[in-house]
């Protein structure tokens, strides 16, 4: 008896009745007639000129008072920790080539220079002072 009492009957599974049909959508109305309609475009929006990140703000800054203080391989390192963040800054390619400039790697001071110059875009003044750096190690030679 007490084995029976724990068998129990096994119903089979229920199934969920199926889903009601969505209704049917309606096109949307015509315009009244004579009125022309334009399709959508977006506004204009002007493009602001991109700034560098904060982050890089900060090292370009933190590397400057490193060098001041005569730390060139502190600076070096802040500023290659920067084109991490943002390789495609000139700012910080030019500053990079200045500080091995500094340190007498003259050849890689010319590489960053060139590369700064590439990538300086329209920015007359950093051009410049890019061709500088490049004379420099070209008199030095």
């Amino acid at each position: 008896m007490v084995v029976a009492g724990c068998a129990t009957t096994r119903l089979p599974p229920s199934r969920p009745a199926p889903a009601p049909a969505p209704p049917p959508v309606k096109p949307p109305a015509p315009p009244p007639s004579g009125a022309r309609t334009h399709p959508y475009r977006p506004p204009k929006v002007a493009r602001a000129r991109p700034q560098p990140a904060r982050a890089v703000r900060v090292l370009l800054e933190r590397a400057e008072d490193q060098r001041r203080a005569g730390d060139l391989t502190a600076a070096a390192n802040t500023l290659e920790r920067a084109l991490r963040i943002d390789p495609r800054n000139a700012r910080v390619w030019n500053r990079l080539a200045h500080v091995r400039l500094a340190q007498g790697r003259y050849r890689q001071a010319v590489g960053l220079a060139a590369k700064s110059k590439a990538l300086a875009g329209d920015d007359a003044a950093l051009k410049a002072d890019n061709q500088r750096i490049i004379a420099r190690v070209r008199a030095h030679r």
